[in-house]
């Protein structure tokens, strides 16, 4: 009788159809990462298209996107970042000091790595040494300091 139970107990737990496939995920469900080869614990999520923001001062735009086409959980990468005047003619800001950090806040933590950020020219700047070491909700600022005066930028990423 306890056989009989136990079969009908796995028989109840089969998503419908054949048996075979597992359940649909809810469509509230965030997106799976894609593993990264040779990093089983490691995952990227789809970032194709360039965030652009106006700091809180509405005195700068921001646009920002990772080098690659994606950003790796549990895996280093670099962000590129340009800056802007917010007026008519968005001319480039240079020699200003960026400073982008990420805060997952539903756990009372950021990142593990302090990325540290170098002026290309011309408004472009990288930021290296970025690690989400887990995948989630995170805040994102990305601050930037102009001749002593100091700007933030804010974002947010569900991975």
């Amino acid at each position: 009788m306890a056989f009989l139970g136990a079969v009908l107990a796995l028989v109840g737990c089969r998503a419908p159809g054949d048996g075979s496939a597992p359940a649909a995920a809810s469509t509230a469900d965030p997106p799976a990462g894609s593993p990264l080869p040779g990093k089983p614990d490691a995952h990227a999520f789809a970032f194709d298209t360039p965030r652009e923001l106006v700091t809180r001062d509405g005195a700068y735009v921001v646009t920002w996107q990772p080098t690659e086409d994606s950003i790796p959980i549990n895996d280093h990468f670099e962000v590129d970042v340009t800056l802007a005047r917010n007026d008519e003619r968005r001319a480039p800001v240079t020699g200003a000091d960026v400073i982008m950090t990420c805060y997952m806040p539903d756990h009372g933590h950021g990142m593990l790595r302090e990325p540290r950020s170098e002026e290309l020219g011309d408004g472009r700047y990288r930021v290296r040494g970025f690690l989400l070491h887990m995948d989630g909700f995170w805040t994102v600022s990305i601050s930037l300091v102009v001749d002593g005066v100091a700007s933030t930028a804010d974002d947010e990423l569900r991975l």
